[in-house]
């Protein structure tokens, strides 16, 4: 074994890994994901359909697994290519863009969990949103009898609801929901029509004032 092919070998074992294919399928399954919000509803998120996330995962990986073979076969083929001078600098960039990648990774991973924490704070904002309306509305029930009707319409009612103060003001704006660091009088708050849809996409609207809203809102 001739010197160039023990540098050779050497420079195998010392081949950069690099992340470039989990950056490839971190990239594709953010783009997969927009382009799925895009094309359907807004309230529609991936995770509340398992088939369509499923399928997200599946090709951001299929992405990522071809771009890192792609990638290992370009630095096999630079260090071990026919040309005698010349593959230590290729091999340099090689690894100059395997480190570029890994701090890109750094910041998509730190970005993520950014996202992640938005989400939580997010959702536990809805949450509190749809437990504070199911107590007004049952509390506003007279009848006992009525109270078993009033509990099992105040859920759906209070969701629809919630998503809609959701639509108006943003994911991350709704992260920062009854903190300091954003007042109450800066949302968007919900109108009588808000609350009318919600009742009509229920069918609890009766069917008198579903019929003329624009009549009963003009006598007021």
């Amino acid at each position: 074994m001739n010197m160039q092919t023990r540098v050779r070998l050497s420079a195998w074992a010392r081949r950069p890994k690099g992340s470039i294919g989990w950056v490839a399928a971190i990239a594709t399954l953010a783009i997969a994901a927009s382009v799925y919000q895009v094309l359907g509803p807004a309230w529609r998120l991936p995770m509340h359909e398992p088939a369509i996330a499923l399928t997200l995962l599946t090709l951001s990986a299929a992405v990522g697994w071809g771009v890192h073979r792609v990638f290992k076969k370009t630095v096999g083929t630079t260090i071990f290519s026919g040309q005698a001078t010349g593959w230590q600098a290729r091999l340099a960039i090689v690894r100059d863009v395997a480190r570029e990648s890994n701090i890109l990774l750094g910041m998509l991973l730190l970005l993520a969990m950014l996202g992640v924490g938005t989400l939580g704070l997010a959702s536990r904002s809805v949450q509190g949103i749809v437990n504070g309306c199911e107590t007004n509305l049952q509390a506003q029930v007279d009848l006992p009898e009525d109270q078993a009707l009033a509990a099992l319409i105040a859920k759906p009612v209070c969701q629809c609801l919630a998503q809609t103060f959701l639509e108006r003001n943003g994911v991350l704006r709704l992260a920062l929901f009854n903190t300091p660091l954003l007042e109450v009088s800066a949302f968007k708050g919900l109108t009588e029509a808000d609350e009318r849809r919600c009742l009509e996409q229920l069918d609890l609207l009766p069917e008198a004032t579903a019929a003329a809203p624009p009549q009963a809102s003009g006598s007021r």
